[in-house]
């Protein structure tokens, strides 16, 4: 069995010796906490989904429409899990409007959601 030689810890300045590749574990959790903070600044409409507004809207949306739309399309008869913004929110769609909104399962709302990011590149 071979073993793989020790490492520093990947935080600048940091002179822990590591058996393991990465972070020691005073630097590891900052790390952590640091990338979920970038990644929770990066989109701006987070606190927007996460308000007790929107959880309301949309739970009471799924379930006057229970079924993904896409999918009923096509004859299929799949759950509903995502209330989807037909307009983006990016492109001026309205938040609150049920009007706006369609029930999409996860794959049929990742499909969109590329279709609508590779249009705005």
């Amino acid at each position: 069995m071979l073993l793989s030689a020790p490492t520093p810890c990947r935080h600048p300045g940091c002179g822990a010796v590591l058996a393991r590749p990465g972070y020691c574990d005073t630097h590891r959790k900052a790390v952590h906490r640091d990338y979920g903070r970038a990644r929770r600044s990066f989109d701006t409409e987070v606190s927007f989904y996460q308000s007790t507004q929107w959880r309301a809207v949309r739970a009471a949306f799924l379930r006057q429409h229970p079924v993904c739309c896409a999918c009923e399309q096509r004859g299929l008869v799949v759950p509903a899990v995502v209330a989807d913004h037909v307009t983006p929110l990016k492109d001026g769609g309205a938040r609150f409007d049920t009007a706006n909104l369609q029930a999409l399962c996860v794959s049929c709302h990742n499909r969109k959601t590329a279709r609508e990011t590779a249009a705005r590149r």
